[in-house]
């Protein structure tokens, strides 16, 4: 039986919940429903909670939006200590408003996505991407992690963008969420740089990647089902083999039939209640035989 007493405190490690944001009709974010879910998400074993992430429609939010939405969280009652705040901006002052915000706000760190319109960029532009950030903020508790997800960005988190920002920020610079679903990348980074924080994005890599070092996940199906994804961790964390990697591939499987992050919402959805049906366009909710095959493939499954 694993103890959940034995999860680590905060800060960085453990599976952080980026969570879903619930919006009113109007697309506006609905604040009330948004702390309700990132305290029964941390109730229910997630460390600390990650808004504005990919998950969360981060892109499709204003910089001024995503600012009143941090300070109202907080405002709220969420411990800042146990928010990252995800940010995905091609303009570095953008960045900066956002990071300089998390520090003031004395957020835990910042996940930031690498400059995603231009792609095929060379590693040095990405360097001086992420050095501006941190010089402009000019904050010595500033901790970054880097987020490699080629598949939406076009921009990669190399070795060597590591390596550099390693060497000159190693302070600041203190880890990596590696969504791409890339385990032979995740390893090797753990390799190269033993203590770098590496959360992964895919669940079937949890247990694998915490018994390696890996300091745990960010992966959005936690937001449905937090005591599965958690007990993954667990089981790294206790060098044992998980006997429910199998339930977590049924879950992928079967949303990955449909768009993903609509599909989630509408788990959580028939979970919680309907202000998490509202999703900001180009995204749009699952249709009605959509959602009706979804709740049957998972009807198991959901609380």
């Amino acid at each position: 039986m694993l103890d959940k007493n034995k999860r680590e405190a905060f800060p960085f490690n453990g599976i952080y919940a980026p969570v879903l944001t619930p919006m009113h009709d109007d697309f506006s974010c609905n604040y009330e429903e948004l702390v309700k879910h990132c305290n029964d998400l941390m109730q229910r074993g997630c460390s600390g909670v990650v808004l504005f992430g990919t998950t969360g429609e981060g892109t499709s939010f204003s910089v001024d939006e995503r600012e009143k939405t941090i300070k109202k969280v907080i405002e709220l009652g969420i411990n800042p200590q146990k928010i990252i705040i995800a940010i995905s901006c091609c303009a570095i002052d953008d960045a900066v408003v956002l990071t300089t915000l998390a520090k003031n706000q004395k957020c835990a760190a910042v996940l930031i996505v690498p400059p995603f319109f231009y792609n095929k960029v060379d590693d040095s532009g990405v360097i001086e991407f992420y050095r501006k950030i941190i010089q402009k903020t000019n904050h010595p508790d500033l901790k970054i992690l880097l987020y490699h997800i080629p598949q939406y960005s076009g921009v990669p988190i190399t070795i060597n963008i590591i390596k550099k920002l390693r060497e000159e920020f190693p302070n600041n610079v203190i880890g990596i969420k590696e969504s791409e679903g890339n385990l032979s990348f995740a390893k090797e980074v753990l390799s190269t740089f033993p203590g770098f924080k590496v959360f992964v994005g895919n669940e079937l890599h949890i247990s694998e990647t915490v018994q390696l070092g890996g300091a745990g996940a960010i992966c959005g199906i936690v937001n449905a089902f937090p005591e599965l994804i958690c007990s993954l961790y667990e089981y790294g964390k206790d060098q044992q083999k998980s006997n429910k990697n199998e339930i977590v591939q049924n879950i992928v499987r079967s949303i990955k039939k449909y768009p993903s992050l609509p599909s989630i919402k509408n788990i959580v959805e028939k979970q919680k209640g309907t202000a998490w049906h509202v999703l900001r366009p180009p995204l749009i909710p699952l249709n009605e035989e959509q959602s009706y095959a979804l709740t049957e493939a998972l009807r198991v499954m959901i609380i």
